[in-house]
């Protein structure tokens, strides 16, 4: 397994999926363990950030497994309607 956690979408990113492409011994599959896109905490809530993120590593996990883990940079929220990000992962009893 692969593991890696904080792409985001710069050009270091670029820099860390190529070298993970042309590494002859890849996993089966990669553990991502959080902060994907960074897309969290743009004006309107704006998903743009996911849309080019997607394209930008569709070319990886279009080819093989990728398990996903939540950082600190998923929690995207209005705090109009939440009032703490963790809210966001409580059971509504």
């Amino acid at each position: 397994a692969f593991f890696a956690g904080d792409l985001g979408q710069t050009f270091d990113s670029n820099k860390t999926l190529v070298h993970y492409e042309s590494n002859p011994h890849k996993g089966q599959a990669v553990l991502y363990v959080g902060d994907l896109s960074y897309a969290d905490n743009h004006p309107n809530h704006d998903n743009v950030r996911w849309d080019t993120w997607g394209r930008s590593i569709e070319r990886c996990t279009a080819y093989e497994p990728w398990i996903w883990t939540t950082g600190n940079h998923e929690l995207d929220y209005a705090l109009e309607i939440v009032s703490c990000p963790l809210d966001l992962f409580r059971s509504l009893n």
